[in-house]
């Protein structure tokens, strides 16, 4: 029996070995299996990164993707401001993949690209009564079928990459664009040529970008009506999708948890990447908890960081990014030394495994098991 035991684990690890030895697009980031693989995404409006938080994060990650408005007090664009935060990233770390963020939806108008498409009210999204289609009554939405709209959107992107000298896209907002109410706002017609122009979107900014430059999205977000998490179909010419609402917003249930871990594991074993945005139980909209001090915040978010880790190392791959904050700002946690962070894991030597909502893995330096249903979990390391 011994023998047989021993001889399924070999199997096991050999078949592991394989799943992690994938070949990647020399777009990807390096990878590593020391610690939990971590993604930054954040923006500084006051300026550029300090020194100090430079090396933070040059020693932290291979990959940050860069917020709307950074530095823009400073230099007066985002464009501006990510060209100086780029230059000074790399310098410290000549390997980091920096990521633009440039919006897929809305008119954020913190970007010198902004002027532009300002001038043009015919690329303004209007409702089926004729009516401008406003964000909260006054931002603007993109209207995706038109292929004027896409054309200065990639435009624009590609001048700002050769700016900037960023490694790629992160297209945000496709939860926004796909979402079922628009039919109603836009009528049907209108709905499916959005999605179509969403399609196309990605399409031209791949062909813009070439092989070389990574395009991440938002995202993979779990929908109750639907009981499934959505947003795997647009890998065809993507590269890495964001998981923006794991445990938290709508998506805290044990049903919409699973649902999100099972499509992490799915698409990372077809070589793709996940960004899984992880909360510490509250988020910047949450006025209270705000108003304590930084470091009763930040004790906050060390306490709870436990379980969501926990549940991205059952359902991580090849290419699984954890970042954990409660925002996407400087000061929202994410440029922290959470401990757990820091601890050594190694690779995965088994896949998870599943009784009822409790599910369990082994990696070669720790034991991770997580409750859905209690919403509890604990990562042991024997050594």
């Amino acid at each position: 029996m011994k023998n047989k035991i021993n001889f399924t684990l070999l199997i096991s690890c050999l078949m592991m070995v394989n799943l992690y030895a994938q070949n990647t697009p020399e777009r990807y980031p390096d990878l590593t299996w020391d610690k939990p693989p971590v993604l930054l995404h954040v923006g500084k409006t006051e300026g550029i990164f300090s020194q100090e938080e430079v090396q933070f994060i040059a020693s932290s990650t291979d990959i940050i993707c860069l917020e709307k408005g950074h530095g823009i007090k400073q230099f007066g664009s985002t464009e501006k401001g990510i060209e100086k935060e780029v230059k000074q990233l790399k310098k410290a770390n000549p390997d980091i993949k920096v990521i633009y963020y440039w919006n897929a939806f809305l008119d954020y108008p913190l970007y010198d690209a902004h002027k532009e498409y300002n001038q043009h009210p015919e690329w303004w999204l209007k409702d089926k009564e004729g009516n401008l289609d406003l964000k909260r009554g006054k931002m603007k939405r993109y209207d995706l079928s038109n292929s004027e709209v896409r054309k200065w959107w990639v435009n624009s992107l590609m001048k700002a990459i050769k700016q900037t000298n960023c490694d790629g896209v992160f297209m945000d907002a496709f939860p926004q664009v796909i979402s079922q109410k628009n039919k109603e706002i836009w009528g049907e017609k209108k709905y499916d040529e959005i999605q179509e122009g969403l399609f196309s979107l990605i399409a031209e900014t791949r062909a813009a970008l070439g092989e070389d430059k990574l395009i991440i999205y938002n995202g993979i977000r779990w929908i109750k009506q639907l009981n499934t998490s959505i947003g795997e179909q647009y890998f065809d010419q993507a590269d890495c999708a964001m998981m923006e609402h794991f445990g938290h917003f709508a998506s805290a249930s044990k049903e919409a948890m699973l649902s999100d871990i099972q499509a992490m594991d799915r698409v990372t074993k077809k070589g793709k990447m996940v960004a899984f945005k992880a909360w510490p139980e509250f988020s910047w909209l949450d006025e209270e908890t705000l108003k304590k001090p930084e470091k009763e915040k930040f004790a906050i978010a060390e306490k709870n960081i436990t379980f969501p880790l926990a549940c991205f190392l059952i359902g991580a791959n090849n290419y699984s990014f954890f970042t954990y904050s409660w925002g996407y700002r400087a000061g929202h946690g994410i440029l922290h030394p959470y401990a757990a962070l820091q601890k050594k894991v190694g690779k995965p030597i088994s896949e998870y495994s599943k009784e009822g909502w409790v599910l369990t893995r082994e990696y070669e330096f720790a034991k991770v098991r997580v409750d859905l249903e209690k919403k509890e979990a604990a990562i042991i390391y024997p050594n």
